[in-house]
Parts: structure tokens; C-alpha cells; sequence
């Protein structure tokens, strides 16, 4: 085969721009700190990095799940001590009036303060977090509880949007791990079932003066109550406690992700550098071979 000045350009030419295109791929990498920035660098290694960031995704999504329960369980703590401090008030104001020493003004008077606490067991109950009411149950745009008052404005009557649900409702759900659900909130029907019933009736039992009835039944009634909600706060601390535990792993869970995307995508910079060097060498040395090889000109033919 006869070979032409022509044949030899081209051939040069193709050569050296491969020589340039190894040379910016590699600059490349370098400026990205990158190893693989085409499926066809690797496609093994792509695949398992595409793996690596999906569970990546998942991992941090679960985590986000976590902090959201935790934040909510917080919540529904603090809800839970202040209806208990609330209680526990109600129970000292109804040990206070069963003596049957005191006047009917002092009932009375006690009577109002039992309303107030009525109504702040409302407020409790209303309470919110991110924007969602934290005893709504699923329903969380909208507040479970309304304060019924009579002309005198005592509150006769506590209204729950669980009074037209039928069936047990249910609580927030969250997904806090592959497939392990958590229901990361209690329904106001749970907490509050017997709350606002045995306030409203240790009032009116204050105000008519009942203090045998107060001391047969209104005390005990209350301790019930109190001993109901403390056992759905220890719930609600056994939650927490398990989306803490769960957080943490997640996170530890996360930093090994991000190591091994690290280990399968990321340059080693002193082996780039390298490789690089190398690269450019060999440029160099083809440029100089290239101009070796074709060396006659016009002007020479012209001498």
C-alpha cells in the first residue's frame, strides 16, 4: 500500500486529537473529582453508584421521617404534662371542697376556677405542631375541640370532631425505616376520653354544694383519669426514645453511604495528577514525532 503525505496527515491528526481528548477527559475528572463522569468510564461502578445514591435518598427521607416523629412526640409530652398539671389541680381544688366546712361562696369560687382549667384543657387540647393540630388524629387541619358556654359563660358542654367519626380513629402514621411503620400521634378521643366529662361534672358539683358526692366519687374519678393519661405519656416517651435510637443508626447509616459513593466515585488526586503528567508526556511527544515525520515544505522544494 502506497502511503501519501495526505495519509500521514490524517493519521496524525487523528492520533494527536486523541491524544487531546485523553487529555481534557482527564482534566476533567481532575476539575470534577470525578472518576466516573460517563456511564462509559465504568459501567460497573456506575450501577453501584446509582444504588449507593438511591439508598443515599431513602436513608436521609427516613431520617427526615424521624425528626418529624421526635418533633411531634415532643409535642404531644409537653401537651400531656400541662393536662396533667391541669388534673392534678382539679384534684387538689375537689379534696379542697369535700371537707364540707366551706361556705357556699368558697364552692363557688372553687367551681370557677375548676371552669378555668376547663377551658384551658381545651386549649391543651387545640395545641399544635408544624401547622397540624397534635390530637386531631388524621384530621389535622382543623381543631378537635370546641368550648360550648352557657349564658352565665361556664362551659356546659366540650364538642369533639371525633363525636361524627365512626370506628377507633387513628393516629398519624409515619414510615421511620424500611418497612416499619410508627403511628407518631394520639387521638384527642384517647387522651381526652373522660377529661372534660369529670371536670365539667366536679364544677357543677362544687357549685350545688355536693361535697359527699365530691368525696365518693369526683376524687376517685380523677385519679383514673390521671393514671389513664400518665400511661399514655410513658407511651408516648417509649416512642420517642425508639425514634431517637432509630435517627441514630439512620445517620450512622448515612456517613457509611457517603463513604462508599466516595470510594467508587471520587478521583485519588495523587494517581490523577499522575496519569495526567503521563498524558501530557505522551502529547508532547507525539506533537514532536508529528513534526519530525512531516517535514518537507513548499520552501524547501523551493531552495
Amino acid at each position: 500500500m502506497r502511503v501519501t503525505n495526505k495519509m500521514l496527515v490524517t493519521n496524525s491528526l487523528a492520533n494527536l486529537n486523541r491524544g487531546l481528548e485523553r487529555l481534557e477527559h482527564l482534566s476533567s475528572r481532575m476539575a470534577a473529582g470525578k472518576k466516573i463522569l460517563f456511564p462509559s468510564d465504568d459501567p460497573i461502578g456506575t450501577g453501584n453508584v446509582l444504588r449507593l445514591y438511591k439508598g443515599l435518598e431513602e436513608t436521609r427521607q427516613y431520617v427526615a421521617n424521624n425528626d418529624y416523629g421526635i418533633g411531634m412526640l415532643t409535642a404531644t409530652d409537653g401537651a400531656i404534662t400541662d393536662l396533667t398539671a391541669i388534673l392534678q389541680r382539679a384534684r387538689e381544688l375537689a379534696v379542697y371542697g369535700a371537707n364540707g366546712t366551706l361556705p357556699e361562696d368558697s364552692l363557688y369560687a372553687l367551681s370557677q376556677e375548676i371552669n378555668e382549667l376547663i377551658d384551658h384543657a381545651v386549649q391543651v387540647a387545640n395545641s399544635t405542631y408544624a401547622g397540624s393540630y397534635i390530637f386531631g388524629g388524621q384530621e389535622t387541619a382543623q381543631p378537635p375541640y370546641s368550648a360550648v358556654e352557657d349564658e352565665d359563660g361556664m362551659i356546659s358542654e366540650v364538642k369533639s370532631i371525633f363525636d361524627s367519626i365512626s370506628g377507633e380513629p387513628k393516629g398519624i402514621t409515619v414510615e421511620v425505616g424500611p418497612g416499619s411503620l410508627l403511628e407518631i400521634s394520639l387521638p384527642g378521643s384517647v387522651v381526652f376520653k373522660d377529661v372534660f366529662e369529670k371536670l365539667i361534672d366536679l364544677r357543677d358539683k362544687l357549685a350545688a354544694g355536693e361535697t359527699g358526692q365530691i368525696s365518693d366519687t369526683s376524687i376517685g374519678d380523677l385519679d383514673k383519669v390521671i393514671s389513664e393519661v400518665l400511661r399514655y405519656q410513658a407511651e408516648v416517651g417509649a416512642k420517642t426514645k425508639r425514634l431517637e435510637t432509630t435517627k441514630s443508626r439512620l445517620e450512622g447509616l448515612d456517613i457509611n453511604l457517603q463513604t462508599l459513593i466516595s470510594k467508587t466515585e471520587d478521583i485519588d488526586v495523587a494517581e490523577a495528577v499522575m496519569q495526567f503528567k503521563m498524558q501530557e508526556n505522551a502529547y508532547r511527544l507525539a506533537l514532536d514525532t508529528t513534526a519530525r515525520i512531516i517535514q518537507p515544505t513548499l520552501m524547501d522544494f523551493l531552495r
